[in-house]
């Protein structure tokens, strides 16, 4: 199968540090859905340049009030086979979009959604987590209720879906699969955070070669057996920090999803820097500590690794050895992970834009403004992007 590729006293809020670990759970579209140029709405438009082309825009979650902004998580799951895209918002609820910007149906879930829906293999089935813990099963074509199941935590991440199985991590710590049917619970699996201050996403799940990846805010990185939940392996990146003999606060949080490639595992420490692990023990192949506030890994052609860094903004590494290539400084907040397409490397700012680079060099080529910036993660599928502004408004656009 192809990659899906907070205990009591902690923190959810670390200023800028509100970038989305990179996650896909959509099923696979198709080039049908791009060819779309109607656009809906009258209201926050972004200022076009570059090789990014707004295409339409559509307003999810109410009209702002007061003097805070809320932040959008949510990533559009693009399903170009049936013209449909799937994308939820603070406001709790999920909406089915055609590729025109048109609604199909609206799913009141509750809680707000901040992590990105799940296609099932099949395309029938649309699965998505809530902020208030509950996995939600729906009809993809109808938006209609199959069942819905309590976890004890928030649910930031998007589900994984398989054949007879979803798994789902929460916020805090806890990974459980469920019948993918039914929605009966079959395994559960929990790590104890220390208490204290952690970054504010978490890290999604990642299968490969029948092994369930995940990362944990204790600096955990965990291969489980998906049939039972049996642990595989466990790499603690924690125990490779040097001790800390000053009054800094450090972040030992792996917070990016697991990324499978070519035989190794990546993974990231936030104040740890870049692993590549061996997939069958969890033994470190290399580690380039230099490469701190990473929260998203992404892969890219001829070897290269696109990291995600508070600290040194979008860095291309050569996958071998994480030798850096080229760094790209963020202009406003952090960047969130990235998506590859062509020769692009397409982001969002948290307080910024939405941003090409040149995938050789890093140069920017693109950059589309809409005055309040992107927390969540953009979708890219067959030229066609799509991202929720903090604003709560989508927007959607075409990569040239």
């Amino acid at each position: 199968m192809s990659q899906v590729t907070h205990a009591l006293g902690r923190s959810r809020s670390v200023g800028a540090l509100l970038v989305l670990a990179a996650l896909s759970g959509c099923g696979g579209a198709t080039p049908e859905i791009a060819q779309y140029v109607e656009r809906l709405d009258r209201g926050p438009s972004l200022d076009s340049g570059g090789r990014l082309s707004p295409r339409w825009s559509r307003r999810l979650a109410p009209d702002l009030e007061g003097p805070y902004l809320p932040i959008e998580r949510s990533v559009p799951c693009l399903d170009g086979a049936h013209d449909r895209m799937y994308v939820g918002s603070s406001a709790g609820q999920v909406w089915a979009l055609n590729g025109a910007g048109g609604r199909v149906w609206m799913y009141q879930a509750g809680g707000g959604i901040g992590a990105e829906p799940t296609l099932s293999l099949d395309g029938e089935t649309v699965y998505v987590g809530s902020d208030d813990g509950f996995l939600h099963a729906l009809r993809a074509h109808d938006g209609s209720l199959l069942w819905r199941t309590e976890m004890r935590g928030a649910l930031g991440d998007a589900p994984l879906a398989t054949d007879d199985a979803v798994y789902i991590a929460t916020e805090n710590d806890v990974i459980e699969a469920f019948d993918r049917a039914s929605g009966d619970a079959l395994w559960r699996y929990e790590r104890q955070a220390p208490e204290g201050f952690y970054v504010t996403e978490h890290a999604g799940l990642t299968l490969s070669d029948r092994r369930l990846l995940a990362g944990f805010t204790d600096g955990a990185a965990v291969a489980l057996d998906p049939s039972d939940g049996r642990v595989l392996w466990v790499r603690d990146t924690a125990a490779d920090l040097a001790p800390n003999t000053s009054d800094e606060l450090r972040f030992t949080d792996v917070d990016t999803t697991p990324l499978a490639i070519d035989g190794t595992v990546y993974v990231a420490s936030f104040a740890g820097g870049l692993y590549a692990l061996e997939p069958s023990s969890g033994s470190v192949r290399w580690l380039r500590n230099e490469w701190t506030g990473v929260t998203g890994i992404s892969a890219a052609p001829s070897g290269q690794l696109i990291l995600s860094s508070g600290d040194h903004g979008v860095v291309a590494v050569r996958a071998r050895d994480g030798e850096r290539l080229w760094a790209t400084p963020v202009r406003r907040g952090a960047p969130t992970a990235t998506q590859v397409v062509g020769d692009l490397v397409v982001y969002g700012e948290t307080e910024g834009g939405l941003v090409a680079l040149t995938l050789g060099r890093g140069r920017e080529v693109g950059r589309l403004e809409d005055g309040h910036g992107f927390a969540a993660e953009v979708a890219l599928d067959h030229g066609l992007g799509a991202a929720i502004s903090n604003t709560g408004t989508l927007f959607v656009f075409a990569v040239r």
